[in-house]
C-alpha cells in the first residue's frame, strides 16, 4: 500500500455555509453577518515572502489539527465518538488527523472496539471530509477507499484504519520537525521576569555575585550581564520573558509605581527608562550566547491614551469625530485640528464591554491598522532578533469576537493569519503564545505556537485548563486537563500548551494552592510541553497589596527582595526544579501518557516514557484536592495514601 506523495500546492478553499447550535459555533454564527467575506482579500494583505514550504507547513498543520478554515469559520467539525454500549458521545481532541486518531485509540483503549461499532462509515465520511482540500493527501484518500468497500470483517477493518492512520500521522509529524523551526516554543520552560521590579542588585547580592560597580544611572538591558542569564539558566530554563518593556503612556497614566506596562505608548521600541534600542540588541545577544530565546509583548488589543499609533490616525481606533462632549468609557483625543473621541480599551463582560480607563481601542476592522500592526511586530524579529512573542489577550482580535463586541464589519481574513505568517516569513522560527481564555480552536487555526492552558471550557469534558483546573481542586477536572494537556503535548500540528501556576496576573501560587503546591509543581514542571514560572515565585516573594493581588503590583512601586520570600516555598522550588532536571536528564526527550486513577481515588499524574531510551518509563502521581485519598498503582508496586499537596515520582515495572 502506498504511503504518501509530498505534492507542494496551494491549497483553495471554497466558501461553504456553515450553521451551527449553540455555544462558540452560535457565538461564530452571529458575528459572521458582520463580515464581508465577498470581498477580495487585497495584495497588501498577503503573507509576504510565501514560499512552498510555508504553503506545505500551513497545509500540514491543517490535515493534523485545524483543518480548513473559510476566514473566520472551521469547515470542518470534531468528529464525535458514539459509545453505543451506554449512549453517550465524546468528542475528538482536535478536528484533524491527531485528535481523531487520538481519541478513537484512547477510547477503544478504556472502553474496548465493540463499543463503538457501527460507526465505520463515519469514519470514513469525516476523513475524506476532512482530506480532501489537500491534494497530497490523495495515496490516503484512495487507501481509505479501498479499505472502506473491501469485504474485511468490521473488527479487522477498524484495526487496519488504526494502523493506516497511525503511521501516517507519524509520517507526517517527522515532516513537522522538519519544516517548523518554532516548534522550539511547544516545550520552552519559560520565565517571566518584570524589569522594573527584578531587582537585579539584589539578585547578584542574594546569588553570591558582586554588586555592579558601573557609574551612573542603572539601566535594566544595559546591566544585565552574562552571569544574570546563567543564573536563570540553571534554574532549567531556556527562554526568559522580560514582560512590560514598551514605553508605558503618560495621559491617564494610573497608580504611583510608573502606570500598567500595558498602557503602551509605542509598540515599536523599548522603554528607554529599561535602556536604549542597542541595550535591548545586546541583551538578546547576551541571552542568545546563554542559550536562551526571548520572549517579548505584543499589546494587540489598545495603546495608551496618548500612543504614537492614534497620533498617526484615529482612524486607526474605534473612534469618531466629534465636537461636542465625548460619553462614557470615550475620551478625547486632537488630529489634524478636529476632535475625536475614542473608546477605552476594553473586552466583552456579560451584554456589554468592560474598559481599562488608562487604554485605547484599537480597531481591527481597519486595513491599515492591520498592515500597521504587522509591520511594527515583524520589525521586533527584523531589527532586534527576538524569538517570540507573549500576545495579551490573544482572542479580543479573532474576527468573531471583535465584530461582535464592537459590531464592526471586518476583513475576511483573520489578522494572526496576516501577522503570524509574514512575521514567520522573515523569521520562520518565531514563535507565538497566546494569552487566551477562550477561542483556543481558533487561534490555533491561525497559526499560533502555544496558548495558555488556563481556563477551556469549550469541550464537553469542562473545564480543561490547567490553571483553572488545578486552582479549583476538583479531581475530575484536574484529570481531565491532564489528558488534554497530554495530546497537546503529543500532538505536533496545532497549538501546544503554556502549563503554569502563576503569572504577573494572578496571585503568588502559594495562596492560590496553599498545602497543594508541592503536588501542582510537580507536575507543572514535569511537564514535557512548555512551562513558566514567574520571577520572585521561586523564593516564595509576594509584595500583593490590598487594591491589587499581583504578586509584584503595577500600581504601587516594587521590587523584589531577594533575601526574603517564604523559605518553605523557596524549599519546594528548589526542590521541585532540582527533580525536574533530574528527571530530564534520565529519561531525556519524553512523552507523557495520562493515567487515570480507580473509583474511589481523587490523584491525578501521567507515565513519562523516554524517546532516547525505550522502556525507561517513569511516573508522577499528586493529590491537588483539599483532601487525602487513597492511591494505588500497581504497575509501579505503590499503594499508600496521597495527603493534599503530596505526589510520588515512581519507576514503571
Amino acid at each position: 500500500m502506498a504511503f504518501y506523495r509530498l505534492l507542494l500546492s496551494l491549497l483553495l478553499l471554497a466558501a461553504a455555509p456553515c450553521a451551527f447550535a449553540s455555544g462558540l459555533e452560535a457565538e461564530r454564527s452571529a458575528a459572521g453577518a458582520l463580515f464581508d467575506g465577498s470581498l477580495p482579500l487585497p495584495p497588501s494583505e498577503e503573507p509576504a515572502g510565501r514560499d512552498a514550504g510555508a504553503d506545505f507547513l500551513r497545509q500540514m498543520k491543517e490535515v493534523l489539527s485545524s483543518g480548513a478554515w473559510n476566514g473566520p469559520t472551521p469547515q470542518v467539525r470534531q468528529f464525535m465518538f458514539r459509545n453505543n454500549q451506554e449512549g453517550w458521545t465524546a468528542q475528538a481532541q482536535s478536528v484533524g488527523l491527531e485528535g481523531f486518531l487520538w481519541t478513537k485509540k484512547e477510547l477503544e483503549g478504556k472502553y474496548g472496539e465493540a463499543a463503538f461499532s457501527g460507526q465505520l462509515n463515519d469514519y470514513f465520511n469525516y476523513l475524506d471530509g476532512l482530506l480532501k482540500p489537500v491534494a497530497w493527501t490523495s495515496d490516503l484518500r484512495s487507501a481509505l477507499a479501498d479499505l472502506k468497500n473491501s469485504r474485511l470483517p468490521e473488527a479487522e477493518k477498524n484495526a487496519r484504519l488504526t494502523a493506516i492512520l497511525e503511521n501516517y500521522v507519524s509520517g507526517l509529524q517527522d515532516n513537522m520537525r522538519k519544516y517548523d523551526s518554532a516548534a522550539w516554543a511547544k516545550k520552552a520552560r519559560v520565565y517571566e521576569l518584570f524589569p522594573r521590579a527584578y531587582n537585579l542588585d539584589g539578585r547578584r547580592s542574594a546569588q553570591g555575585f558582586k554588586s555592579p560597580s558601573e557609574p551612573g544611572r542603572a539601566l535594566f538591558f544595559r546591566d544585565f550581564r552574562a552571569s544574570d542569564f546563567d543564573v536563570i539558566k540553571r534554574m532549567g530554563f531556556d527562554a526568559v520573558w522580560p514582560m512590560g518593556i514598551l514605553p508605558i503612556g503618560v495621559r491617564g497614566q494610573t497608580g504611583t509605581g510608573g502606570g500598567s506596562p500595558y498602557s503602551i505608548s509605542d509598540h515599536s521600541t523599548v522603554n528607554p527608562d529599561l535602556g536604549t534600542e542597542e541595550d535591548f540588541k545586546e541583551f538578546v545577544k547576551k541571552a542568545h550566547q546563554a542559550g536562551l530565546k526571548v520572549i517579548v509583548d505584543f499589546v494587540v488589543n489598545h495603546t495608551s491614551l496618548d500612543s504614537r499609533l492614534l497620533a498617526e490616525n484615529p482612524d486607526y481606533f474605534v473612534s469618531y469625530r466629534y465636537d461636542g462632549p465625548c460619553p462614557a468609557d470615550y475620551f478625547d483625543s486632537v488630529w489634524q485640528g478636529g476632535k475625536y473621541c475614542v473608546h477605552n480599551g476594553g473586552f466583552e463582560y456579560g451584554s456589554g464591554v468592560s474598559s481599562w480607563i488608562d487604554t485605547a481601542q484599537i480597531n481591527y476592522a481597519s486595513r491599515g491598522l492591520r498592515d500597521r500592526m504587522t509591520a511594527i511586530v515583524k520589525g521586533w524579529v527584523t531589527k532586534f532578533d527576538v524569538d517570540g512573542f507573549r500576545v495579551d489577550m490573544a482572542y479580543l482580535a479573532l474576527n468573531n469576537v471583535f465584530a461582535r463586541t464592537w459590531k464592526k464589519s471586518m476583513p475576511s481574513e483573520e489578522f494572526y493569519r496576516q501577522l503570524i505568517w509574514t512575521v514567520k516569513a522573515a523569521k520562520p522560527s518565531a514563535a507565538f503564545m497566546a494569552e487566551a481564555y477562550a477561542y483556543q480552536e481558533d487561534l490555533g487555526a491561525c497559526g499560533f505556537d502555544t496558548i495558555y492552558s488556563k481556563s477551556e471550557t469549550a469541550r464537553p469534558e469542562g473545564q480543561t485548563g490547567w490553571y483553572n483546573a488545578a486552582e479549583g481542586g476538583n479531581a475530575g477536572e484536574i484529570q481531565s486537563s491532564v489528558n488534554r494537556a497530554a495530546f497537546l503535548a503529543w500532538q505536533a500540528g496545532g497549538a501546544g500548551s503554556v502549563m503554569f501556576l502563576g503569572n504577573h496576573d494572578e496571585p503568588a501560587p502559594e495562596k492560590i494552592y496553599g498545602k497543594r503546591l508541592p503536588a501542582a509543581l510537580a507536575l507543572t514542571l514535569l511537564y514535557p510541553g512548555s512551562v513558566m514560572v514567574y520571577s520572585g515565585a521561586e523564593i516564595g516573594y509576594d509584595a500583593a497589596i490590598p487594591a491589587e493581588h499581583k504578586p509584584l503590583p503595577f500600581s504601587a512601586p516594587c521590587e523584589v527582595d531577594w533575601n526574603a520570600g517564604d523559605p518553605a516555598v523557596k524549599k519546594i522550588y528548589q526542590d521541585t526544579l532540582a527533580l525536574a532536571a533530574g528527571v530530564r536528564a534520565e529519561l531525556g526527550d519524553y512523552t507523557i501518557e495520562p493515567l487515570w486513577p480507580a473509583p474511589g481515588q481523587a490523584w491525578a499524574g501521567y507515565v513519562l516514557k523516554s524517546k532516547a531510551k525505550p522502556g525507561l518509563r517513569k511516573a508522577v502521581i499528586g493529590n491537588l484536592t483539599w483532601n487525602g485519598t487513597p492511591a494505588e498503582l500497581p504497575q509501579a508496586g505503590f499503594s499508600g495514601r496521597l495527603e493534599p499537596g503530596e505526589y510520588r515520582v515512581l519507576t514503571l515495572h
